[in-house]
């Protein structure tokens, strides 16, 4: 059946649905799945399986936020000095750089190794971590987790995807979202539990209980088929595409040094953070560049990946998303402990109502994109509560009440949580199943480099229009408080016990700054926002499809099927 002829049968009876043109003639030409193949079931093979990959996103997720509130008892216990910020940014760095090589490897050897070998170097890292007794070894533990977190984000989410129809995805991957939100909501809490109840070396040992339960769970039930594969090792690891992966490390390195420190250690306008900066940059479009080009014989982002426009725009979507996720979580405590003043503690439990929501309306999202079988408008009218929620945050002051600033945050975090579970089936509604494992790497990758973006570009606006309203605040001009706040010192200064320390005129006088700083952040968070809404407006109203189209990558039940001749399955092994 073509590919036309199937999005015909999959819109019949709904007049609105829109027709894609024709695919690029290198898009993989989609196959009805041969009459033989395994029966995908929700029996407890399938649960036990889904809980094992719930369980291994929750420890990446929360591994990914942890250690914000123990670095400072870290950095002070391994001596990091100015080196602690590598701490967290080389576990995202890695993380983002090589997601598109374990998408190649998984098309490459399967799913089961490739995901059994990424939980066991997370949990190699893990181990590091905890036993570490110097900075350098701490930094290569988190390297080494990076590595394996990177596998676990996208294999997760690819055996998801092979496991399911398109139809059926959205309902899941909300669960899935659902583990991991709480695991980037947790773990600042559990961190902070655990400095103060035990010692900072469990904020990494907790890990590996739960990493030897998924590894023991994986290695008994995830028994995936995929095409049989005579080919040599040495042939193998040349479908690798090793240059794009040293182009990919190199820029996003450069990117995330220049994001590091310019502002803080360096002015922007300092010439290293400049050419840092314009290198990364440049690397990340010679990347893509590189891959849609001849040059490129094995890409890890196939041209295909970019063939029609629901697929283009759902991937920058989902940039414009993430983007726009981390602001709230960054700056909403600032604008708590600075302008409401309130403890820390205290404006942990004042973020709980946008945490909530942000974790139930992912799963929300999910079933209703399920049982809808579409997603675009779900799309719309999240993006739309984005500018209306993220709009209204601009009025947010020290008057504020109680009242304004919970339903704020109960607005914005639905409406940031109810696409994300069916950005992916956007991407993947257009595209044949047999690329499952390089949209999902190419979307764990688009997701990664905004999480780069979405923690630096805020924090770099916020820095500098503080420095910008400091200069000009007649009531703040003592020069060892402006040194104290200027160059990027603002954000970590936003305390309750930093401002009450100075006489009251000067107290409103931060706290104005605090105020208007805010203020810029969240205008620029808008205009992500809509962009963002721009972006699905261009969607295509398509039908999610309810069967598989390949069955290249099945669940056995039984690895060792054999066919109606006794024989075990030519066709496919067991990975």
């Amino acid at each position: 059946m073509s590919r036309s002829s199937q999005r015909e049968l999959m819109s019949s009876g709904s007049q609105n649905t829109h027709q894609e043109p024709d695919m690029p003639q290198d898009v993989p030409e989609v196959q009805p799945p041969p009459a033989d193949k395994p029966k995908a079931g929700r029996g407890w093979r399938f649960w036990a399986v889904f809980i094992s990959l719930s369980i291994s996103a929750f420890l990446s997720a929360l591994e990914g936020a942890v250690v914000s509130t123990a670095l400072p008892s870290i950095s002070r216990a391994v001596n990091a000095g100015e080196d602690y910020i590598w701490m967290v940014n080389v576990f995202f760095l890695t993380s983002a750089a090589v997601q598109p090589l374990y998408s190649q490897l998984a098309d490459i050897w399967g799913r089961r190794w490739p995901m059994i070998t990424a939980l066991g170097i997370f949990a190699l890292g893990s181990g590091i971590c905890g036993g570490s007794n110097s900075a350098s070894m701490l930094i290569g533990g988190r390297t080494i987790q990076g590595l394996g977190a990177a596998g676990i984000n996208v294999l997760v989410e690819i055996i998801i995807c092979d496991l399911l129809p398109l139809r059926e995805r959205g309902q899941f991957m909300g669960l899935m979202f659902f583990f991991i939100v709480l695991g980037s909501v947790a773990g600042p809490f559990l961190g902070g539990i655990l400095i103060d109840r035990a010692s900072w070396r469990w904020v990494f040992y907790i890990n590996l209980p739960f990493c030897g339960l998924c590894l023991v769970l994986l290695f008994l039930f995830l028994n995936v088929q995929r095409p049989k594969n005579d080919e040599s090792t040495k042939e193998s690891l040349k479908k690798i595409d090793f240059i794009g992966l040293f182009i990919l490390c190199g820029s996003i390195s450069s990117l995330l040094y220049a994001l590091t420190y310019g502002g803080t250690r360096y002015e922007w306008s300092t010439p290293a953070i400049i050419i840092s900066f314009i290198i990364g940059i440049v690397g990340i479009v010679a990347f893509f560049v590189y891959q849609v080009s001849p040059l490129c014989k094995h890409p890890a982002m196939p041209k295909a990946l970019f063939g029609n426009r629901t697929s283009v725009v759902a991937f920058l979507a989902t940039f414009m998303q993430l983007m726009l996720s981390y602001a709230p979580l960054y700056f909403l405590p600032v604008y708590f402990q600075s302008v409401k003043r309130s403890s820390p503690s205290r404006s942990g439990v004042q973020i709980i109502p946008f945490s909530v929501t942000y974790c139930v309306s992912g799963l929300i999202g999910g079933i209703v994109v399920s049982k809808l079988g579409r997603f675009k408008a779900v799309h719309i009218a999240s993006f739309a509560l984005q500018i209306i929620s993220v709009g209204t945050f601009t009025l947010l002051d020290r008057n504020s009440s109680m009242a304004v600033w919970v339903i704020l945050q109960l607005v914005f975090g639905w409406s940031i949580g109810m696409p994300n579970p069916s950005l992916l089936t956007a991407i993947q509604a257009d595209i044949p199943d047999s690329l499952n494992a390089a949209s999902t790497g190419a979307f764990a990758f688009v997701r990664s480099v905004a999480t780069i973006f979405a923690v630096s570009v805020p924090a770099a606006v916020f820095g500098n229009r503080f420095d910008q309203l400091l200069a000009t605040t007649e009531a703040v001009n003592d020069p060892e408080l402006q040194a104290g706040l200027e160059r990027g010192q603002a954000y970590e200064k936003a305390s309750r016990a930093f401002i009450n320390s100075f006489p009251e005129d000067i107290q409103d006088a931060i706290i104005t700054l605090y105020e208007e700083s805010l203020k810029r952040v969240w205008y620029v968070s808008l205009a992500f926002a809509g962009a963002g809404f721009l972006f699905v407006l261009l969607e295509k109203n398509l039908v999610t499809r309810e069967d598989k189209d390949t069955s290249e990558f099945e669940l056995m039940d039984n690895p060792n099927a054999t066919d109606g001749n006794g024989a075990k399955d030519s066709r496919a092994e067991a990975v």
